[in-house]
């Protein structure tokens, strides 16, 4: 889906998009830190091999398909790919060329030995994604909001999805006041290294109102629209000098809006990872077996960092082999200078 408009002017309910295909990312982790990562994506056939997917494939990833029984017309498509080390998949993950990008994602696998036992730990962490930081987002949401917003409270009755909107109506309202509140701040600088007399950086906050309603309702096609429009408001031919200052004074800002504009209409998938050994814990409230997951989606970390983790602890085998092969030496030993005594 692609917005006409700024996704501030959109009314988001994130948690009740349907989506027209269902996208599952799972890591079988090995005992010795490599692990194989397979992208399966079930939907219709225009949707299921579409290759806008969480992460960028290349050509080494192996593709299989086949016809979902669950529905007529729906297929199910896998990529799968093994790595030696996380830092083979961080490295192809930075070559990533479409929007997503710009998301921050780091992801760790480590083994730590123990000799009797190896632990095997996993995490993954998307970093929060909302450029427009100049308002701080606890002055405007409560801890319950959040919980709401992240899902960290499940959604058993009307009376909960009514919160769960709330939460989010109030997540977007601050969105649009912390983006206003940076345009102010990068008019009323340019106006300040402008030193133009005919322009007065006092007079900026007057037009707080006008500048909600242009991010709500604008296609801000180029960097110097809010320029052009601060020149309507305020009836001054000078304000087009802005447009003079380099770098453009709002390019970075343009980018951050078309950034927010693809956020929101980002996929949701689940993460699951898969565990050698016994699971020793996880924050994922999923927990079956050896396998643990978690359901990922825009709200989950715009504001903050968003962190899926898990530890399990694997038998070495040998060194309880060993252990009891010293053991077994010693009592031999004892046994022989008791006979010999």
């Amino acid at each position: 889906m692609k917005t006409r408009h700024l996704v501030f002017g959109l009314v988001v309910l994130i948690s009740t998009l349907s989506a027209c295909r269902e996208i599952t990312v799972r890591t079988i982790v090995n005992t010795d830190g490599s692990f194989t990562r397979m992208i399966t994506i079930s939907g219709d056939s225009a949707e299921a091999f579409k290759k806008d997917l969480p992460y960028p494939l290349d050509t080494h990833w192996v593709m299989t398909s086949k016809e979902d029984t669950a529905g007529k017309g729906k297929f199910i498509v896998t990529y799968t790919k093994h790595y030696k080390n996380c830092e083979e998949l961080q490295a192809e993950i930075s070559l990533d060329t479409s929007w997503k990008k710009q998301l921050v994602r780091h992801i760790d696998i480590r083994k730590r030995f123990g000799f009797f036992y190896s632990y095997i730990e996993y995490k993954e962490v998307y970093s929060a994604a909302n450029p427009f930081t100049t308002l701080p987002f606890k002055d405007h949401l409560t801890p319950e909001d959040l919980r709401w917003l992240i899902r960290g409270r499940a959604i058993l009755s009307p009376s909960d999805s009514i919160k769960s909107k709330a939460a989010e109506n109030k997540t977007m309202a601050y969105l649009l006041e912390s983006a206003a509140a940076e345009a102010e701040k990068i008019l009323t600088e340019g106006i300040l290294k402008l030193n133009d007399p005919r322009l007065d950086a006092k007079r900026v906050p007057e037009y707080h109102d006008s500048i909600r309603v242009f991010l709500t309702n604008s296609k801000f096609s180029y960097e110097g629209e809010l320029i052009d429009a601060y020149r309507t408001w305020t009836g001054n031919r000078a304000a087009d000098r802005l447009k003079e200052l380099q770098p453009l004074l709002f390019r970075e800002f343009l980018e951050k809006t078309r950034f927010i504009d693809h956020f929101f209409t980002m996929e949701g998938f689940q993460v699951e990872a898969v565990m050698p050994g016994l699971i020793t814990g996880t924050n994922s409230t999923a927990l079956s077996g050896n396998q643990v997951s978690w359901d990922l989606f825009p709200m989950a970390f715009l504001l903050e960092d968003y962190t899926m983790e898990v530890g399990s602890r694997v038998i070495n085998v040998w060194a309880f082999i060993l252990s009891g092969l010293i053991l077994l030496g010693l009592i031999s030993l004892l046994v022989v200078k008791s006979i010999k005594k």
